[in-house]
């Protein structure tokens, strides 16, 4: 019955009987007896993941079958999903340059990650019952988007759960570039994360760019914590924000000034290497000072186990980060973590503020882009957070 309220990750104790011999990744029919709905399906018994099987679409119309073609069947779904997913995000005119094509399961293409670029797309495949497809995958990619080069690059630690050979990122030439909200961006692949940018909060930084356009409170100073390659520092300079710190414990400094220069905002930036708490703790005994402060961390966990030492992480952050506000200013709380929710990151703020003598409004709220998209806040695919205040010492 899960699966007939649309869970479409099962466990093999949700079969009454799990299929021998299948091989990683083999395409099947799931049959439904109470609903006498059928499911097509893909299974690898070997995976490392408690959810072993991935429910594709239901087959309401019993096109496929037990005779069926397995290999063709299974292709001309996957075709039609990545033609059906290419569509929806040619619904937002201001995407076009580059967005999230492919989001896995909830574009109904579990473990396909699909990013595309002014002058690339990148994709990764990480479950067998889809890497079987992979070159026909490609190429679907390459008829689509003809003016733009194709490139590999799969999660090795995903892809070694699944047990499927792990492959080296293909090679690019030059700079990955990215335009996002009017803003540009290079990025070398020596310094690259994930599969190349993180789009998934460009709505939150827009946001932020025009509610700092509409205020007007002092906006001399701007701290970009967590920076990667800069795109809410960028978006503080774009939006008012006189200078901008930014802080990451990567070698970003080059990427970050090149950016800064694309964007006409040479000597508006500087860029430091450091661990962020310990940068807080040094800059708060000197007494500085930022009117606006985004903080972007990487995921605190990625399992509900680890759920209270993650809020304990956030608590202890938004505490630092909160000392160097100035005493009229903002605060962006941004989170990618998926089991804490919007009540929990909200309080760790509301207690920083307490303890540090300070007053906190909430002003804005976002989710990711609609390039990821999910269903609502109980999908497992729902991980953005993010929260704006503004902060006030005194009365």
């Amino acid at each position: 019955m899960k699966v007939v309220r649309g869970e479409r990750e099962l466990s093999e104790k949700d079969l009454v009987e799990m299929p021998k011999g299948l091989r990683p990744g083999e395409w099947v029919i799931i049959d439904d007896q109470l609903s006498k709905k059928n499911f097509i399906a893909y299974i690898n018994p070997y995976s490392e993941s408690f959810y072993k099987i991935k429910v594709i679409k239901e087959d309401a119309a019993k096109k496929y079958n037990a005779k069926s073609d397995e290999e063709s069947a299974a292709l001309e779904i996957i075709i039609s999903h990545l033609q059906t997913a290419f569509k929806k995000r040619e619904f937002y005119n201001d995407y076009s340059s580059g967005a999230r094509l492919v989001y896995g399961m909830n574009d109904s293409l579990p473990g396909i990650i699909v990013d595309k670029y002014e002058k690339y797309i990148f994709a990764q495949i990480n479950t067998a019952g889809m890497d079987r497809f992979r070159n026909s995958i490609k190429a679907e990619i390459e008829k689509y988007y003809p003016e733009q080069k194709v490139l590999f690059f799969d999660n090795p630690e995903y892809r070694k759960a699944e047990v499927l050979p792990v492959h080296d990122p293909e090679k690019m030439e030059g700079d990955l570039e990215v335009l996002e909200n009017g803003l540009k961006y290079k990025i070398s692949q020596q310094v690259m994360q994930k599969i190349g940018y993180y789009y998934d909060h460009r709505e939150n930084r827009s946001k932020l760019s025009h509610l700092l356009k509409r205020t007007s409170f002092n906006k001399k100073t701007g701290l970009d914590l967590f920076s990667y390659v800069g795109s809410w520092g960028l978006h503080m300079l774009a939006s008012g924000v006189e200078n901008v710190e930014f802080v990451d414990q990567g070698n970003m400094e080059e990427a970050t000034q090149k950016n800064l220069a694309l964007n006409n905002f040479s000597g508006r930036g500087t860029f430091t290497r450091a661990d962020v708490f310990k940068f807080l703790d040094t800059n708060a005994a000197a007494g500085k000072k930022y009117d606006v402060i985004v903080s972007d961390p990487p995921a605190f966990t990625k399992s509900e186990k680890n759920k209270a030492q993650a809020i304990q992480g956030y608590e202890k952050l938004h505490l630092k980060a909160m000392k160097l506000l100035s005493d009229e200013a903002v605060m962006v709380v941004a989170s990618c973590t998926h089991h804490v929710n919007y009540e929990e990151l909200d309080k760790t703020v509301q207690d920083a503020a307490l303890k540090n003598f300070q007053k906190v409004h909430l002003l804005d709220l976002g989710v990711q882009g609609f390039d990821h998209p999910f269903s609502g806040f109980k999908d497992k695919s729902f991980y953005i957070k993010y929260l704006v205040y503004s902060v006030t010492r005194g009365n």
